[in-house]
């Protein structure tokens, strides 16, 4: 300590202490973000359920006529000249999955696909082999093969030349030329059923009926009989046998549809009822069956 240090301690002096640097304190701040970003989530990628709907369907048809006809395999002269798939379809969109399998929209495409897999099984048809497929409401009908809902009419040379079945119409409400009418298929194969016995086409073509409801001017008309007959059309349907299939169906022409401000039914033993609406499609027919025409005349189908 220096000299003059003691003496200003003497007299009660104190050296002055050195300021001391204050650090400025550090406030903290919490950076609040400004734009809220949330996480982008990816959309969840489809699962993949296999093949569509129809896809399956027509690779279970295929299966199923393949695998019944393997008999056949490496026999081709006893081979079948035709054969119908029975599907029973319980309600629209079963159907229309079922004709898009069918490729229903594109004639002997399904048929050309069956053949190339019956010949990679060593199952060859005749060459002019025929094809067809029809719909059931409820049941199958009597079928060589069934298997679920799908059922398979087998024709081989030895069916096709028994002779068909006979049929026969009666008229249950309503007025008809006759009271029943014999459906012989070796004379005709095509029974049309309308009001008056001809009517005139929209192409000019003259139609003549073979079932024949009475129109009020016809001889022998009962007012009270044939009152209804008025709702049924002058080409209402058409009952046609099918030689492959041995199988009656109806179909119902241009006059008997809802298009015409019309309507066909057929009532089955089973209680059940099948709206005939589609044009061009065949009704299988079984013994039994009612049809309603217009809604006021119905006829008995039987086979003899």
């Amino acid at each position: 300590m220096s000299l003059l240090d003691t003496i200003k301690n003497l007299f009660g002096f104190t050296p002055t202490s050195p300021a001391q640097a204050t650090r400025p304190a550090v406030q903290a701040f919490d950076l609040e973000k400004t734009d809220s970003q949330e996480p982008i989530s990816e959309p969840p990628k489809p699962i993949s359920q296999g093949p569509p709907p129809a896809g399956q369907r027509r690779d279970q048809m295929l299966h199923f006529i393949v695998d019944k006809l393997r008999p056949y395999q490496n026999e081709p002269e006893t081979a079948p000249i035709g054969v119908t798939l029975c599907l029973v379809a319980t309600n629209p969109e079963e159907e229309a999955i079922d004709r898009v399998a069918l490729w229903a929209s594109q004639p002997g495409k399904f048929q050309k696909e069956l053949s190339r897999q019956l010949a990679d099984n060593y199952i060859k048809l005749p060459n002019d082999w025929r094809f067809e497929y029809a719909f059931y409401q409820a049941i199958l009908p009597e079928t060589t093969y069934r298997e679920g809902n799908l059922g398979l009419i087998v024709l081989d040379k030895a069916k096709a030349s028994q002779t068909p079945s006979l049929a026969r119409v009666v008229t249950l409400t309503g007025q008809t030329e006759q009271t029943d009418y014999v459906l012989d298929p070796t004379q005709k194969t095509s029974f049309c059923i309308g009001r008056g016995r001809s009517s005139q086409t929209t192409t000019g073509r003259i139609r003549t009926n073979d079932i024949v409801i009475l129109n009020d001017n016809d001889p022998g008309f009962d007012p009270q009989r044939g009152a209804e007959n008025g709702a049924v059309s002058r080409a209402h349907a058409t009952i046609r046998y099918d030689t492959t299939r041995r199988q009656y169906s109806l179909l119902v022409d241009a006059g008997g549809l809802p298009a015409s401000g019309n309507k066909t039914k057929i009532f089955h033993p089973d209680n059940s009822i099948e709206r005939a609406d589609i044009a061009g499609m065949g009704y299988p027919l079984q013994s039994g069956d009612q049809i309603e025409l217009g809604g006021a005349v119905t006829l008995l189908f039987e086979l003899s």
